[in-house]
């Protein structure tokens, strides 16, 4: 089992919104480490390049580079569960 922790940048699937495919992009783990407690699973958010395209509750990375992100980065309201492997 890989170890992560609340704000680690991680590598993971996204499955998109029409359930037709799926993209390897990074997420940021908002889950606690408590909540791994009898789960194989975290809470994240997606982490995206699509910085023109900032909607309500959406918010700008700060320190993407620092991240050992590529590109400046924002980080879409909504979250993803992915299993812990």
């Amino acid at each position: 089992m890989t170890s992560c922790s609340r704000g680690d940048v991680v590598l993971v699937k996204f499955v998109f919104a029409d359930g037709k495919g799926a993209k390897q992009r990074p997420g940021l783990i908002v889950s606690i480490d408590r909540y791994y407690q009898g789960r194989r699973e975290m809470i994240l958010a997606a982490i995206t390049s699509n910085v023109g395209r900032l909607l309500v509750g959406d918010y700008k990375i700060k320190g993407w580079r620092e991240s050992g992100l590529l590109y400046p980065q924002s980080s879409p309201a909504s979250s993803g569960r992915s299993n812990r492997t």
